[in-house]
C-alpha cells in the first residue's frame, strides 16, 4: 500500500464510523425514549423536509445571503444572516411556526427578560423562535455556534430555550459517543441533550443524517417543543456547513 493512500483511508474511516455512531445520552433518557432516525437531512437542501418518527417539517425556507429580511411576530428585521423558516408538525395535529437566524444581534430581537443576561455572553450565536399555532406560549432559543472559536467540552452548557412564563430548557452540547472511537474533533459538537429542571427530556445527534430522542412520558405539546428544538438544531447545523 502506498503511503499517500493512508490519509484518504483515515478520512474515510472517520466519516463512515462517525456517521453510524450514536451520541451518549443519559441513562434515564435512553431507557424511556425511542431513538428516531432523521430523514431528509442529506443531499440538496432546497425544499428540504426534516422528519423523524411521527414528527416532520414543511419545506425549510432558507436565505442564502448574508443579509436577508426576516419577519418575526409581525416585525421585519432587515439584518438576519442566513435565516430559516419552516413549520414543525407534531402529534394530534399540533404544529408550530419556526423562524431562526444564524447570527445573534441584541438590536434585532426583543428577548424575553430571562434571556437578556444569557444573551450578553454570546457574540456569535443562533437565535430562533417557536410559535405554536394553537395559541400556546412562544419559546425563544439561543444556541452558541461552533464557529465562535469556543472550545466546547463534553457536557458543557451550549444554549437555552425559554418561554414567556420563564420556563426554560437547557441545551447541552456533547462530544461523547457511545462507542470508543480513535478520533475526536474538539472544534465541533456531535449532538445536544435537552434538560428541564435537571431532567433529560430529549436529545439530538447531528452526526451524519442525525438521530432524535424524545422522552415517552412528555405530553404532546411538550413533545412538539422538543421536536421543534431538534429540527432547529439540525437545520442550524446545515447552515453552519454552508
Amino acid at each position: 500500500m502506498k503511503l499517500k493512500s493512508i490519509p484518504f483511508l483515515v478520512a474515510f474511516t472517520l466519516i463512515t464510523s462517525c456517521s453510524t455512531s450514536n451520541i451518549a445520552v443519559s441513562e434515564n433518557l435512553r431507557q424511556n425514549s425511542s431513538v428516531m432516525e432523521v430523514k431528509g437531512n442529506a443531499g440538496i437542501l432546497i425544499n428540504q423536509k426534516i422528519s423523524f418518527g411521527d414528527f416532520h417539517t414543511s419545506p425549510v425556507k432558507r436565505g442564502w445571503t448574508n443579509r436577508t429580511e426576516l419577519t418575526v411576530l409581525g416585525i421585519k428585521h432587515e439584518k438576519a444572516k442566513q435565516p430559516i423558516e419552516f413549520t414543525q408538525f407534531g402529534l394530534n395535529g399540533s404544529c408550530a411556526d419556526i423562524v431562526g437566524s444564524n447570527n445573534f444581534d441584541n438590536n434585532m430581537f426583543k428577548l424575553f427578560k430571562g434571556l437578556e443576561n444569557y444573551a450578553n455572553n454570546f457574540w456569535n450565536g443562533y437565535f430562533g423562535i417557536i410559535i405554536p399555532k394553537d395559541g400556546g406560549t412562544v419559546w425563544e432559543v439561543l444556541v452558541e455556534n461552533d464557529i465562535s472559536n469556543t472550545s466546547l467540552k463534553s457536557e458543557t452548557d451550549n444554549g437555552i430555550a425559554m418561554d414567556e412564563q420563564g420556563n426554560s430548557i437547557e441545551i447541552k452540547g456533547t462530544k461523547q459517543l457511545v462507542e470508543n472511537k480513535f478520533f475526536t474533533d474538539d472544534s465541533k459538537t456531535f449532538g445536544y441533550e435537552l434538560y428541564r429542571n435537571g431532567e433529560s427530556i430529549g436529545a439530538v445527534s447531528v452526526i451524519g443524517n442525525g438521530k432524535v430522542w424524545i422522552k415517552n412520558s412528555l405530553n404532546p405539546q411538550d413533545k412538539l417543543i422538543v421536536a421543534s428544538i431538534s429540527s432547529m438544531l439540525i437545520s442550524k447545523q446545515n447552515v453552519n456547513k454552508q
